[in-house]
């Protein structure tokens, strides 16, 4: 379970193993969702439910929160978005940028109360992938609903922007240069 801010949380609600990302032995990438390596990061760990969506549980320290014991939106959002892009990545083996991303907050999320974030892959057409999540409160009740919109990332965009010299290339380049398709 994350404990993001390092908040000790509840009782787990997924099942299953967590996930190792394998982008995650690439020192030069310091994810802020899910690597191990960014001391302000959220610290993400996934596991794949027995339906094939991938969940994360999350409690945030008051160090994410906007009005007290309250976290930031712009935190969930980046919750929900990490979730999704990871569900993609480990879905078809590829790394994208978010193009969009639609979130409805139902309900706030509180610090130090363990939240989960389930996602998955919603479809695909037109060179782009298509997601959707839900976030859900330790009673099961439903805080945010969110989809999101990702670009798959292409070699020249991956050496250019992330400034990735040839041997981190090299390393994660199978990430790159993945067709979308039909679905």
């Amino acid at each position: 379970m994350s404990t993001a801010g390092h908040t000790a949380a509840g009782a787990a609600h997924t099942a299953g193993e967590t996930i190792e990302l394998p982008w995650h032995a690439e020192p030069s990438f310091n994810c802020f969702g899910c690597s191990p390596r960014n001391p302000i990061g959220l610290g993400l760990r996934l596991k794949q439910l027995p339906n094939g969506d991938y969940a994360a549980e999350t409690a945030f320290s008051e160090n994410y929160a906007s009005y007290p014991g309250i976290v930031h939106g712009g935190i969930v959002n980046v919750l929900v978005d990490e979730v999704m892009g990871d569900a993609l990545a480990l879905t078809h083996g590829l790394l994208a940028f978010s193009v969009t991303l639609r979130s409805k907050m139902l309900l706030p999320l509180r610090v130090a109360e363990t939240y989960l974030t389930v996602a998955r892959v919603s479809g695909r057409g037109n060179g782009v992938l298509h997601t959707e999540a839900e976030i859900t409160g330790p009673g099961g009740e439903l805080h945010v609903m969110a989809t999101g919109t990702y670009q798959p990332i292409r070699s020249e965009q991956a050496k250019t922007l992330m400034e990735l010299d040839d041997a981190a290339f090299g390393r994660v380049r199978h990430y790159f240069d993945h067709g979308t398709g039909e679905s």
